[in-house]
């Protein structure tokens, strides 16, 4: 009885924490991204907001968005602004822009 309530209580404690480890490992935007770019892509990245839908802004969340992009041209964009999306790299520095990339952007890729 005693070994039975051993097993299931590291049962339960393995699980819980695997729980805690994948909701931790869930992305979610940065303080940036809600700033800066969530009002046209949107919080979950697929740019279903009403500017981004004006705008046709690009669903991060597409995966042949993601494959074709590379990073070194999202950087590009962000910086000096592509079509209607405005340029940020007076407002934010290189780190933040590489960032914004490669940790949102990227982000998204698995969140359909």
């Amino acid at each position: 009885m005693k070994k039975t309530r051993l097993l299931v209580g590291g049962i339960v404690g393995v699980l819980g924490g695997l729980a805690v480890v994948l909701f931790a490992a869930e992305q979610h935007p940065s303080e940036l991204f809600l700033q800066y770019c969530a009002k046209c892509h949107g919080e979950d990245g697929k740019a279903q907001t009403p500017k981004g839908k004006q705008l046709k802004a690009r669903d991060f969340t597409d995966a042949e968005f993601q494959a074709d992009e590379k990073d070194s041209d999202l950087i590009k964009s962000v910086t000096e602004g592509k079509d209607d999306m405005p340029p940020w790299g007076k407002k934010l520095t290189k780190e933040q822009i590489e960032g914004l990339v490669k940790n949102d952007v990227r982000g998204f890729a698995k969140k359909k």
